[in-house]
């Protein structure tokens, strides 16, 4: 162990009863945790690929924050501070070390992977931080264990756009002086992470209505950290946790569902036409000066322009099908406009997109649109049918090929689309042995089916879909170059729901089919805070999952307007991250297993059922989960699932 610095004899002995989150941790130490302030444990640390995981979330979260990390690294470096980024269990996934005493430093403890968890190591910057979920300094004495009493510690809690605290930033020196003097510490931490909050904030928030306030007019909006986001009916969706302080609230919840209009007391049109200039306001929970102006995207532009479809098209293409499920999304009123030039010319279309980002429907949509639409519509799932079955299902077979087969053969998927459309999904799942023969069908537009000598003819039309980024498998040599040419003469990308600007539409379209397919005449509503909580989430399942949300909302519901209460736990909990995919379940039903919690079962439904889907090879279904096989390994021995061999 390096020698300390020797403390500065002025380093005043503070007594914890006096400070209240001090007071409160030093409680919590010795009647929760059972801890010893002269036997805490040493600091616990995690191996890299412990945190390896974290470390690529935290890196491809804060890639845009660089410079602001940079920026305090520079103050840092004068004033002999370490730096610590920790995820939100306590656990350190970076440091910047950059002067000889953060390098003494580092070498004690504050060393990549260790856990500053409050219960594990006491009071301390980092894990108070987290218990208290506000920013602080714990300076010398202030510590619980004695190992840390030569320490000063300041951490802000990092912020993700939906309020959910996903890290802590601290920055932690020897301990000279008295408390303070640390302000100027405490300051840069919050500070920095203010800014990084707007960052992911404005970057999250990018395609709605978003609005700067500060308690002067406003130069540039770049300046604030002060956001708030707005969906096109006018409601509050999101807030930074510094513009909750400039409206005067403590929480998130006393402005997330309520109408801009009403909160402000001036109109949405009214900050529009301002054209970014900031124009005074006022807010109902505070009486202090308020200045608020529009912040200006090319996003923003189209969600608030006029609801209209591109030029060149024909007044009958305005309700075609591919029209009416692009819906008011300009985005996809340009795809739609796309499609509808291109779907009866002899072009193969590739749509991609997340899971539940309704594929099989837009691929309906486009056949409906054509003039194929009396034709078959034949559908096949690659990833769904075992490896050895999907060449039959394809190609077909003829009479005697297989033992047990159809005594008189069988139509494989391809023929039966003859003059139609073949739609086949997730087909980056497809093997290579049959992408070879698939290519081959594309460009000769004939089919042989198994056992059988002739070839057939075809009037084929392909729509291929897939989750999965086929330039990378091409790369990896997991699919061929030439077929990925053949099946994207038209390459359509649909958006996730959580980047749509017309996700009140689509709640709307879809309690109107559900009531239809029950029967229900007067379709169910869905309140202001109900919707701005729907509209917030960041729907890890996309529309599926909201299907599955509001057929499980109209069964709580009483009345006919959905509300809070209604709503299942997974959205009413905390919006997942874009990685934490495994927690979209399909269906919320109730738990059956009586050692595991309802969130617990719906999770473990939901693995299963990407096994399923992916034929129980751990590699796959990880990839589809969008997880590392790490993770995916960790859960299956959590449930206790049993695998087949990983190919």
């Amino acid at each position: 162990m390096s020698s300390y610095p020797q403390q500065n004899k002025e380093i005043s002995q503070h007594v914890p009863t006096i400070i209240s989150p001090i007071s409160s941790s030093w409680q919590r130490c010795k009647q929760l945790y059972k801890l010893d302030p002269s036997h805490i444990p040493s600091v616990e640390r995690l191996s890299k690929p412990e945190i390896k995981e974290d470390k690529e979330r935290f890196d491809e979260m804060l890639v845009d924050s660089i410079p602001l990390l940079n920026n305090l690294r520079h103050t840092a470096l004068d004033s002999g501070y370490c730096i610590l980024v920790t995820n939100a269990q306590g656990v350190v996934i970076d440091r910047y070390i950059d002067s000889d005493v953060s390098r003494e430093l580092s070498t004690e403890c504050l060393q990549h992977g260790s856990v500053w968890s409050e219960s594990l190591v006491g009071t301390n910057g980092v894990g108070t931080c987290l218990e208290t979920q506000k920013s602080l300094t714990v300076f010398a004495e202030e510590h619980f264990g004695h190992p840390l009493k030569h320490l000063t510690c300041s951490a802000a809690p990092l912020i993700a756009p939906d309020g959910s605290i996903f890290g802590v930033l601290d920055v932690s020196s020897f301990a000279r002086g008295n408390k303070e003097v640390q302000g100027f510490a405490l300051n840069l931490v919050c500070e920095t992470a203010n800014k990084i909050e707007a960052l992911l904030f404005r970057k999250q928030y990018d395609q709605h209505y978003l609005v700067a306030l500060s308690s002067s007019a406003i130069s540039n909006d770049l300046d604030t950290t002060c956001y708030v986001a707005i969906n096109s009916s006018g409601i509050i969706l999101a807030a930074t946790t510094p513009s909750l302080t400039m409206m005067g609230v403590r929480k998130r919840e006393e402005v997330i569902g309520q109408s801009f209009e009403h909160l402000f007391g001036i109109s949405l049109d009214s900050v529009s036409s301002a054209r970014g200039a900031s124009i005074p306001a006022s807010s109902t929970h505070h009486q202090a000066p308020l200045w608020v102006a529009r912040v200006v995207s090319p996003a923003v532009e189209r969600l608030f322009s006029a609801k209209r479809a591109p030029s060149r098209l024909k007044p009958t293409d305005a309700n075609s099908p591919i029209m009416n499920i692009a819906g008011p999304d300009q985005t996809l009123i340009q795809q739609a406009a796309i499609c509808l030039r291109t779907v009866n010319r002899s072009i193969n279309i590739l749509l991609q997109g997340e899971t539940g980002t309704g594929k099989e429907v837009w691929a309906q949509a486009i056949h409906e649109s054509s003039d194929r639409k009396n034709k078959p519509f034949v559908t096949l799932n690659c990833a769904s049918i075992p490896e050895s079955l999907i060449e039959s299902e394809l190609f077909g077979y003829s009479s005697g090929t297989f033992t047990g087969g159809l005594k008189g053969g069988k139509m494989g998927k391809i023929l039966a689309s003859d003059g139609g459309t073949i739609f086949l999904d997730e087909i980056g799942d497809m093997p290579l042995a049959l992408q070879a023969r698939l290519l081959r069908v594309i460009a000769e537009n004939e089919i042989t089916p198994l056992g059988q000598i002739e070839p057939i003819k075809v009037n084929l039309h392909v729509i291929c879909a897939t989750h999965r980024n086929l330039k990378e498998l091409v790369k990896n040599g997991e699919f061929r170059e030439d077929l990925y040419y053949r099946i994207s003469g038209v390459n359509i990308k649909l958006p996730a729901l959580r980047n749509r600007m017309d996700q009140s539409d689509i709640i709307d379209r879809i309690l109107k089919k559900l009531c239809d397919d029950e029967g229900i005449e007067s379709p169910y509503t869905v309140s202001k805070r109900a919707l701005a909580r729907l509209e917030s989430y960041r729907w890890p399942g996309n529309i599926r999952q909201l299907k599955n949300v509001l057929q499980f909302a109209i069964c709580m519901c009483d009345g006919k307007e959905i509300d809070l209460g209604d709503l299942p736990e997974e959205v009413m909990s905390s919006a997942p991250s874009s990685n934490e995919n495994t927690t979209a379940p399909n269906n919320h039903v109730l738990s059956v297993d009586p050692a595991l919690s309802a969130d617990e079962s719906l999770e473990k439904e939901h693995i299963m059922k990407i096994l399923e889907e992916n034929r129980w090879i751990v590699t796959r279904a990880a990839k589809a989960m969008n997880v590392s096989r790490s993770t995916l390994h960790r859960k299956l021995k959590k449930y206790d699932l049993l695998l087949a061999e990983d190919e």
